[in-house]
């Protein structure tokens, strides 16, 4: 008997401390809580309530611990119109579980997510008309389910317009936004999978960002609804989507995962216009369309001048709609300080651009060659926006960042005393928008323009000039 009796202490004991439960009111809000010790070695704990009180508070602080355990379940019922405004989740929360917490809680206007949360479940966040912003950005959330956020638009007119998802998010499932009111959306490098509903019922979303270089596997979502997935449908249900932004070389491998004929036009890719109005760039792997606005150049030959003035460079230019071929470098010119969209990898006839004298790179590096002299566009020269050699290399090579390019001449060219560049013939012939003369290298004081009776001239016309105290002919 004794045996028998020391046997079942000895298998209850471990049972009971495991399931060991609390029931106990927190003092602050009035809300009685149930307590279940989950894991007795890291002293974690789960909490749920059956009810809120009368009146609920406005303002709810889940505990972040009870009696040396950690919360990191739960599962309080906000369901309804109760009055409750704002719930600050407890710290050590890592999962949200299926159709808990916020499932229809109406009146729910802020959560306060921790940053140690890891997993939200299905339809935890549905019907929240009231909720106004979802910030993800601290936490460690990889995965959302089946219709998280949804709204029933019928019953309510829902109030989310800002949502920030994890840095750490890598799955998202089945309609998580719909009917929800977003305008633009990024999703972070870190997302992995898709599902071709991820962004069904996305009536209001008129931006959608990328932000891997790596597109997102499509899978199958975890709801009944979930079909093949294919890609085909993936933005079928946003009819308002207008870009699609896809990090610099990435347009071509997202067509092909995402998309297909009718959405081809809605991938974008990004690059910023400077404070002079003017950047160098370079693709390697994908052509270039001018957008709207802008005017591309490239350089293809000097024309000796045959006197004292200087030598001639040959300008080609290349309005709107025109496309520019993969690994050709070129100057793009559009309104200073913008971040200008463009769309890459696009069918069409390309430019001819043989004997292109810029060079570029698609990863940062150095360029140098035998014969050659090197020169990057600045405008922090002498004569203000131009190509200059590089620091102290003498001409000897450039450092490029990724998708940049460079002036290349060889060294009989760059021996010349001044080399003009005259954007303006090239405008001319082209019928493109206006760009400013830009001079070679820093060789005079200040490019100031003066006409033969030493007036000094903004806008010069064709004629003769003294430029740096030499005569130069336009």
């Amino acid at each position: 008997m004794k045996q028998f009796l020391l046997t079942f202490l000895l298998l209850i004991i471990p049972f009971a401390c495991f399931s060991q439960e609390w029931n106990w009111t927190d003092p602050e809000t009035g809300i009685a809580y149930r307590i279940t010790v989950t894991d007795e070695a890291n002293k974690y704990a789960s909490l749920y309530n059956y009810s809120l009180p009368t009146p609920a508070p406005q303002v709810v602080k889940i505990p972040d611990t009870y009696n040396g355990y950690k919360i990191t379940e739960e599962n309080v019922n906000f369901y309804g119109n109760n009055g409750v405004k704002k719930v600050i989740l407890p710290k050590y929360l890592k999962r949200i579980e299926d159709y808990s917490s916020f499932h229809g809680a109406f009146d729910i206007e802020e959560i306060v997510w921790n940053s140690e949360l890891e997993w939200i479940g299905q339809e935890i966040c549905d019907q929240t008309s009231k909720l106004r912003e979802v910030d993800l950005s601290n936490t460690k959330v990889t995965y959302i389910g089946f219709m998280a956020f949804w709204q029933n638009t019928y019953a309510q007119t829902p109030q989310l317009s800002s949502f920030k998802l994890s840095p750490c998010i890598q799955e998202l499932d089945d309609g998580i936004w719909t009917s929800v009111p977003l305008k633009t959306l990024t999703l972070p490098a870190s997302l992995e999978k898709i599902t071709q509903y991820t962004f069904q019922g996305m009536g209001e979303l008129e931006e959608l960002i990328f932000e891997s270089p790596t597109p997102a596997t499509i899978v199958k979502g975890h709801s009944m609804y979930s079909g093949t997935p294919t890609g085909d449908q993936l933005f079928d249900d946003c009819p308002k989507l207008k870009v699609v932004q896809v990090p610099v070389e990435s347009s071509v491998d997202y067509k092909a995962a995402m998309c297909f004929e009718k959405t081809k036009e809605l991938y974008h890719e990004k690059l910023v216009i400077g404070p002079a109005g003017y950047t160098t760039y370079y693709l390697e792997n994908e052509n270039f369309l001018v957008p709207t606005g802008c005017t591309a150049y490239i350089i293809t030959g000097v024309t000796p001048s045959g006197t004292a003035a200087p030598d001639q460079a040959i300008v080609k230019a290349f309005g709107a709609g025109k496309i520019i071929p993969k690994q050709t470098g070129f100057i793009l010119q559009g309104t200073p300080n913008t971040t200008i969209e463009y769309r890459a990898a696009v069918t069409g006839i390309e430019e001819d651009v043989t004997g292109n004298l810029l060079v570029g790179t698609a990863t940062e590096r150095e360029i140098s060659g035998a014969g050659y002299k090197y020169y990057v566009l600045s405008n922090s020269g002498d004569q203000g926006l131009g190509f200059y050699k590089q620091g102290t290399r003498g001409g000897a090579s450039i450092k490029l960042k990724a998708h940049r390019a460079g002036l290349r001449l060889t060294e009989s060219i760059a021996r010349a005393k001044s080399f003009f560049i005259d954007f303006d013939a090239a405008r001319e012939n082209a019928n493109v928008a206006g760009i400013r003369n830009i001079g070679q290298e820093a060789e005079g004081r200040d490019n100031v323009i003066y006409d033969l009776q030493g007036r000094r001239v903004k806008n010069p016309t064709h004629g003769i000039y003294i430029i740096n105290g030499k005569k130069v002919i336009k």
